[in-house]
């Protein structure tokens, strides 16, 4: 909440967030987020125009997550940016389903009702599975690991405990990546 006990960009984004992810787009109403806030309307109208700028907030935060994530693979050791990149993967899945971060699984079944959020989510899709083919330099295992993960979202929306298993698709990736020669990264000489 700000100084003024109005609520602040970030619980209605949290709200709608959660709202998109347990109801889809349809749940993400402005009346139907400040009745589940317990304040009135007018306090969305602070800090949205619409409920359409809400949507796209949702989406255009989606959109630039990557940017976080595969910076984390850019570091030199490629074991520790897998395990970075891993361990921060595994965080922001938690934290979306407490609406804390956007979801895959919730834009991903907002594409599936809506051409226009589809057209988008492929777009951003095909530069996260560009990215990881270029870092790991193998398409196959980039285009794996993508999969994988998405695998991964399905079942864990399905079933809750599934998100024990996470460990299981960053250790195999690891493994692929690290074993792969199309990714080792040269030795550095040291000066005797």
């Amino acid at each position: 909440m700000d100084n003024r006990g109005r609520l602040g960009h970030k619980e209605w984004m949290r709200a709608a967030r959660l709202a998109l992810l347990r109801g889809g787009p349809s749940a993400v109403r402005v009346e139907k987020l400040a009745r589940g806030l317990r304040v009135s309307k007018g306090s969305f109208y602070w800090h949205f125009k619409n409920r359409e700028q809400l949507l796209e907030a949702l989406l255009r935060e989606w959109e630039e997550e990557k940017n976080v994530l595969f910076d984390l693979l850019r570091q030199e050791d490629m074991r520790q940016a897998l395990k970075d990149f891993f361990r921060e993967l595994q965080r922001r899945v938690a934290m979306s389903e407490r609406g804390e971060w956007p979801s895959d699984a919730a834009i991903f079944a907002w594409a599936a009702v809506s051409p226009k959020v589809a057209r988008r989510a492929h777009k951003e899709e095909e530069a996260r599975i560009r990215l990881l083919k270029k870092l790991f330099r193998q398409d196959e295992i980039g285009e794996y690991t993508y999969m994988a993960y998405l695998g991964f979202l399905v079942r864990r929306r399905r079933v809750p405990a599934a998100a024990k298993n996470f460990p299981i698709l960053s250790t195999i990736t690891t493994a692929l990546l690290l074993n792969s020669t199309a990714t080792r990264r040269p030795k550095t000489r040291t000066a005797r």
